[in-house]
């Protein structure tokens, strides 16, 4: 699961990597990030929502109930992908101008199409999980990470242009479908059951909204970027430097789910390999993070192009988000059935988030709204493991404090030295 979430954050990175050296303008790439912008803007949330409630439901299951259980995924996810498809269609410069401030964008409607057939898919390494097929899982994210990436990167190096690149996404998008279509089909019950799926629904509605307030409070800076400054080319270099250290977050998520399932089942044993697992993750992480930090403002013109030199500081400054990334009490939460008090907490960073943005923005800019993110991404993390200590779970029930604090402070430490340099 670590793999796959590694494959996708890397097929990001690499057409991004493909987009920079393409000789295409700092505009037409701030272009297609905003197709991108929109499509996570009205997805995302719903998606990871969803996602996260299918381990905890599928492990109280029976096995003939999880066959149900399987197809009833499908259709939800197939339900809402068609209305977000008729309303990018029929309400495309509505959408357009809501949320770029933009009346249209090219290849819009191939996004869409693309959107119509790859957000079904999205359950399809949660079907190989809760099956412990692991090797199922790297073959989906193998075929899915190559078949997205070449998709763009052919069109763009044989100058076929950005046009037949989307339409290319667009074909993937519906292999991918096709294959998820078969799989449900040899592992679900092929019925519709309306009471099941409510209680998915209602089971991962506060999941749900969570994401969305945690998707709000990414996505609000893209917004407030592209509302403050109007700038197609700052946009860019803003959504190039606006990025977690992939591999945190990649590792973090799927341990995050995996121990969510395994907490399920067996409460302590669960919370002990949370914890020596987490330490593994830091071990792992930190050390890169701190690496990274010095050597951004060297790699982001080799490795994107010059124009993108500025989004170096802004990238260190989300490095400082590892912090906060590898503390997992939401895998926690939601393997004792509590998934409202996630979405309480993340309301509360929401609201933070938009205020510190506006003010941030105003007396520091770009700079100023990445560390309105660094420092409302605490916000959660505290709260949630504050609720558990009441319910009884110390926080070294979980968590290998030693460890964080030493990391933890480690980094901050590098950051100012950092600094330090950079001012010399």
């Amino acid at each position: 699961m670590q793999a796959y979430q590694l494959m996708r954050l890397g097929t990001a990175v690499g057409i991004s990597i493909v987009l920079a050296k393409s000789g295409l303008t700092a505009a037409e790439i701030g272009a297609y990030e905003m197709l991108l912008y929109i499509g996570t803007t009205l997805s995302f949330f719903w998606v990871n929502g969803l996602l996260q409630g299918i381990p905890p439901l599928y492990q109280r299951k029976t096995q003939a109930a999880r066959a149900r259980f399987n197809t009833q995924i499908f259709l939800v996810f197939g339900a809402l992908a068609f209305g977000l498809f008729l309303l990018l269609t029929l309400a495309e410069s509505r959408v357009c101008h809501w949320l770029t401030g933009r009346e249209a964008l090219p290849y819009f409607k191939w996004y869409a199409l693309f959107l119509l057939f790859n957000l079904p898919t999205y359950p399809v390494e949660y079907f190989y999980l809760v099956r412990e097929r692991p090797w199922s899982i790297l073959l989906w994210g193998l075929a899915g990470g190559a078949g997205q990436f070449l998709a763009v990167a052919l069109p763009i190096w044989g100058a076929g242009g950005m046009e037949l690149a989307m339409k290319s996404l667009a074909l993937v998008g519906l292999l991918k479908f096709l294959w998820t279509l078969g799989l449900v089909f040899r592992l679900g019950s092929r019925q519709w059951l309306p009471e099941e799926i409510k209680d998915y629904l209602r089971f991962s509605w506060p999941l749900t909204l969570n994401v969305l307030a945690g998707n709000i409070i990414v996505l609000f800076d893209s917004w407030l970027v592209g509302w403050y400054y109007h700038d197609e080319a700052l946009f860019a270099v803003y959504r190039y430097g606006s990025r977690e250290f992939p591999l945190a977050t990649a590792l973090a998520t799927a341990l995050g789910v995996v121990m969510s399932s395994r907490i399920s089942r067996e409460r302590d044993a669960g919370m002990q390999e949370l914890k020596h697992r987490s330490a593994r993750l830091m071990h792992s992480v930190f050390p890169i993070t701190i690496a990274l930090l010095f050597l951004a403002p060297l790699l982001f013109p080799l490795v994107f192009n010059p124009d993108f030199a500025a989004s170096a500081p802004l990238f260190n400054i989300y490095l400082l988000v590892t912090a906060s990334r590898v503390l997992l009490p939401n895998a926690v939460v939601l393997a004792l059935g509590a998934p409202q008090m996630i979405f309480r907490w993340g309301l509360v960073e929401l609201v933070l988030k938009v205020l510190s943005g506006f003010i941030f923005i105003h007396f520091w800019g770009l700079p100023g709204v990445a560390w309105s993110v660094v420092l409302t991404f605490w916000v959660e993390k505290i709260g949630l493991s504050w609720y558990l200590h009441r319910q009884g779970i110390r926080l070294n029930d979980w968590l290998p404090v030693r460890v964080y604090i030493f990391w933890t402070v480690l980094l901050a430490a590098a950051y100012m030295i950092f600094l330090r340099c950079m001012i010399q």
